[in-house]
């Protein structure tokens, strides 16, 4: 697996490098983005994992709030989800282009909610979809399982979990890791304030010693990111050049480049 300097690079030309170059390296492989709760930044952690890696994203959570209505695509202009009309019809989804701004996107709608297809129809759709594409895929799920996200776990080379350094999401990830106990989980501290608070931290060591689990870097707290309206990931900001981004933004996107190369050299 190539090395990047994400601490150094210029991100013009670091993120066209790792997304040429994940793209074939992870050809194939599946990373599923979960969790038993919402408000842990899975989305944002998908979307952003999804175009570092110049991945197709899945989007198999049925809500508003979803991945797929944050990049713009509206289920009201569907007669149906694309999701399930491709595993119901036993074909692969043309995912929907991104372009140069977003991962490109297959995407579900609310009817996956009451229509979820048996977690191993589920596996085996996106099992087959990453061969035919060539190219990794990313799916975010709905918080807390279901046939959906069992699927996705089952078919993932790695599960992503992402958690905030606060006790009621740590005691949340402590019951999670016993859940799904036996799954490549790989543990995401999210939202992390600019002084992590010690106890919190302990609190994250034990569980990742306990579970032998593997916990990436971490994701700094940055309010820009939870008011940004653009319909785009923000890595994709790095496309605007050298001293164009930003403080507000550019710390988190190198965090984000670090977890990618992380995730992606348990995966590869």
């Amino acid at each position: 697996m190539q090395t990047f300097e994400v601490e150094e690079a210029p991100l013009f030309e670091l993120v066209p490098a790792m997304r040429a170059h994940f793209r074939t390296a992870l050809a194939g492989k599946i990373l599923a983005v979960e969790s038993d709760k919402g408000g842990l930044g899975k989305t944002t952690i998908a979307v952003e994992l999804a175009y570092n890696l110049d991945a197709v994203l899945v989007d198999a959570d049925w809500h508003d709030g979803n991945a797929a209505r944050s990049l713009g695509w509206r289920h009201e202009t569907r007669a149906q989800s694309p999701m399930l009309r491709a595993i119901e019809g036993g074909f692969v989804p043309r995912p929907i282009s991104g372009g140069t701004m977003r991962p490109d996107l297959v995407a579900a709608g609310p009817e996956l909610e009451h229509n979820q297809p048996p977690a191993s129809v589920m596996a085996d759709a996106l099992t087959a979809w990453a061969a035919s594409y060539g190219r990794p895929i990313v799916v975010d799920t709905h918080p807390g399982g279901g046939e959906a996200a069992n699927g996705a776990a089952e078919a993932a080379h790695a599960v992503v979990t992402p958690v905030p350094l606060r006790q009621k999401e740590l005691d949340a990830l402590a019951g999670w890791v016993r859940l799904m106990a036996g799954y490549p989980l790989i543990v995401v501290p999210n939202m992390v304030p600019r002084v992590p608070p010690a106890g919190q931290l302990d609190y994250l060591e034990k569980i990742a010693k306990e579970h032998d689990l593997p916990v990436t870097s971490p994701v700094p707290h940055a309010v820009a990111i939870e008011r940004r309206r653009a319909r785009t990931a923000v890595s994709s900001m790095s496309l605007w050049g050298e001293g164009k981004i930003g403080p507000r933004y550019e710390p988190f996107i190198r965090a984000m480049l670090a977890v990618t190369t992380e995730v992606a050299d348990r995966v590869g």
